[in-house]
């Protein structure tokens, strides 16, 4: 009898296990500091509500362990059965996974702190504390049964198609839970701290290379520079707080992180092309605009679902990996062909582009089973702490690119200062090439006007007496600008002077003028006008490739040959004008004819003849007005005759 007792017991005991919910069981928790992991779990793919209540029957559903889990995106429900620990202290769960992307039903009772949430708001990877019903005031039930259940929907944007190998649940006493949730969420900032860091040094790098462009305009070089490393601070920020640590909503990866990436090539091909002086060619530009069009035409259709990601990345690597390893090549090239600025950007050039490309590629070997590729994309330890791999190079080409840029800072300011001392003893000299004020020319009322453009030109006149009681006019343009300019038009004044000693007729000043010129090595070459005056009023004028004056607002017909300094064998005609009282004459530079205005039109002959007859500021002034592009010299002259004094 006693052993059909035995028997029965041993049937009853086998039963047992079948009369209880279906549900994976965790029957004696083993606690480890106040808390356990609970696992193993029963899945289903897709969503019923029915499936929260804990006399669902889930015999049928495969066992998984959350940990080795990897089962894609959409809806999937894990339900656990477990034994409550004696505890006196309130209960919850500790939940690592995408916040936003599961609810938690316990005893078929859904519980506050868990929800559902747009794909827009959810953060990846977070973890939760979700207290159980005793937490909130209900009696614990020391060594019940419970049926946990959880609905999850994760979203097709999730960077790693889903990972829910992340997806772990914890349960033990609220203290224990919160201190792990407090432990989660510290080593997640310390695995970030110092790649912050880096983003941090490469925004307090970018503003202030930007700032330099606002006041060196020229070098464009500065604004691609301050561009790229906000944009890497901005992308790889991002990164971190999005897909590391879950800060951030995962959808800022998306559509700021990743554009981020595409922009930083741009930035780094215009970078490389100002920095040594080229222009971008039309097959750069070409590949610019893939490049741009990629994350514009394709970043949404990801995000929906319609384009996987590991098709995104693939894509990314093969757009990205020909500016890393071209680059490069480029400049060796240019620096082998004697652009020494070119060397200096080789090694900086390296860094960026390629190790995003490699951690893509780690992605990629990672979706396809190639784990062993899977490192390449991880984080690089540091003691307690951890740096991507974008970050370390990004440090890397900060610190390349600081020297670079400090050593091209250095010699383009020392150039600068050398230019702007040239520029001011161009200026002085400048003022040396008209006179300060007009000498009084008996029976002719002069007036002159003298507007210089801001880079130094080589506009003179001088109005010079002669021994025989006339007086030389002279007015002229030297070829080039700046010191040299100014330099040649010194030299052309100062034979001025010694030649008008000699009482020479205007052709023969500007033929002994021309070779005097000449004979001056490099000193380019002169448009001048020489005019000689008399008190009867006769004026005889001689051209030598320079604008021809107006007599009372009409072109004065001279014959037409070439500036000084260009043939010693040319000969200057002269035309010789009998002056009547009142005639004016108005001799001018080119920079009056040539004023431009913002549409691009010049002031031109005809404008310039209407307003001969004017003063010589207002002639000036208008041209101005225009538009000035070069110096503005005007001078006036009106025949004024004495009258005749009777005896």
């Amino acid at each position: 009898m006693r052993k059909l007792a035995m028997l029965s017991l041993g049937v009853l005991l086998l039963a047992l296990p079948a009369c209880l919910p279906a549900a994976a069981q965790n029957p004696s928790p083993a606690w480890t500091n106040g808390s356990i992991d609970l696992t193993p779990w029963r899945t289903q793919a897709g969503d019923n509500l029915a499936w929260s209540q804990p006399t669902f029957d889930d015999s049928r559903w495969p066992i998984i362990t959350l940990n080795s889990a990897n089962n894609g995106t959409g809806w999937r429900w894990y339900r656990l059965q477990t034994t409550l620990p004696d505890s006196a202290t309130p209960l919850a769960l500790l939940i690592t996974s995408g916040n936003g992307t599961f609810e938690v039903y316990f005893n078929g009772q859904r519980l506050p702190g868990s929800e559902l949430d747009s794909a827009l708001f959810v953060t990846y990877p977070r973890s939760r504390t979700v207290p159980l019903p005793a937490a909130a005031g209900e009696e614990p039930h020391p060594g019940r049964m419970a049926v946990i259940a959880l609905r999850t929907f994760v979203p097709p944007t999730s960077m790693f198609l889903a990972d829910r190998g992340s997806l772990r649940v914890a349960l033990g006493t609220l203290p224990a839970i919160e201190n792990a949730h407090h432990a989660e969420q510290s080593a997640q900032f310390d695995s970030v701290l110092l790649g912050l860091g880096v983003d941090l040094l490469l925004l307090f790098g970018g503003i202030p290379v930007l700032i330099l462009f606002w006041y060196q305009p020229d070098h464009r070089e500065y604004l691609w520079l301050g561009c790229y490393l906000i944009l890497c601070a901005l992308g790889n920020s991002t990164y971190a707080c999005s897909s590391a640590t879950g800060i951030a909503p995962f959808s800022t990866n998306w559509f700021i992180s990743t554009p981020s990436n595409y922009l930083e090539t741009l930035c780094q091909i215009e970078l490389t092309f100002s920095f040594v002086g080229r222009r971008v060619t039309r097959a750069w530009r070409i590949y610019e605009a893939l490049v741009l069009l990629w994350p514009l035409l394709f970043v949404f259709p990801a995000w929906f679902g319609f384009l996987s990601r590991a098709l995104f990345d693939i894509v990314e690597v093969f757009l990205l990996v020909p500016a890393a390893l071209i680059l490069p090549v480029l400049l060796l090239l240019w620096y082998r062909r004697g652009n020494r600025e070119a060397g200096w950007l080789i090694l900086p050039s390296i860094f960026p582009l390629l190790t995003t490309s490699v951690a893509d590629i780690g992605i990629i070997g990672d979706y396809f089973g190639l784990h062993r590729l899977a490192f390449l994309a991880n984080p690089l330890p540091i003691g307690h702490f951890a740096i991507e791999p974008f970050d370390f190079a990004a440090l890397l080409f900060l610190l390349a690119i600081g020297i670079v840029m400090f050593i091209r800072f250095t010699r383009v300011s020392r150039d600068q200062a050398r230019s702007a001392a040239e520029l001011q003893a161009a200026r002085e000299i400048q003022q040396r090439l008209v006179p300060a004020s007009l000498p009084s020319v008996a029976g002719y009322a002069l007036q002159a006007a003298y507007l210089p453009a801001e880079e130094v030109g080589g506009d003179f006149f001088q109005v010079l007496e002669q021994a025989n009681g006339a007086t030389l006019i002279v007015i002229g343009d030297v070829s080039g600008k700046g010191l040299k300019a100014a330099m040649t038009g010194t030299l052309a004044i100062g034979a001025l002077r010694s030649l008008a000693g000699e009482q020479l007729a205007p052709a023969q000043l500007l033929t002994r003028l021309n070779r005097q010129i000449q004979t001056a090595q490099d000193s380019g070459f002169v448009t001048c006008v020489a005019a000689q005056l008399r008190p009867d009023g006769t004026c005889t004028v001689a051209n030598a490739g320079h604008l021809p004056p107006y007599l009372n607002g009409q072109e004065i017909a001279v014959h037409p040959t070439l500036p000084l300094g260009l043939d010693t064998s040319v000969t200057y005609p002269e035309t010789t004008l009998a002056l009547r009282p009142r005639d004016t004459l108005t001799f001018l530079s080119d920079g009056v004819v040539e004023a431009r205005n913002t549409s691009g039109e010049l002031y031109g002959f005809d404008r310039t003849a209407a307003i001969s007859t004017r003063t010589a500021e207002e002639i000036a002034r208008a041209a101005q007005a225009h538009g000035q592009e070069d110096d503005i010299t005007v001078l006036t002259l009106a025949f004024t005759p004495q009258p005749a004094m009777s005896v």
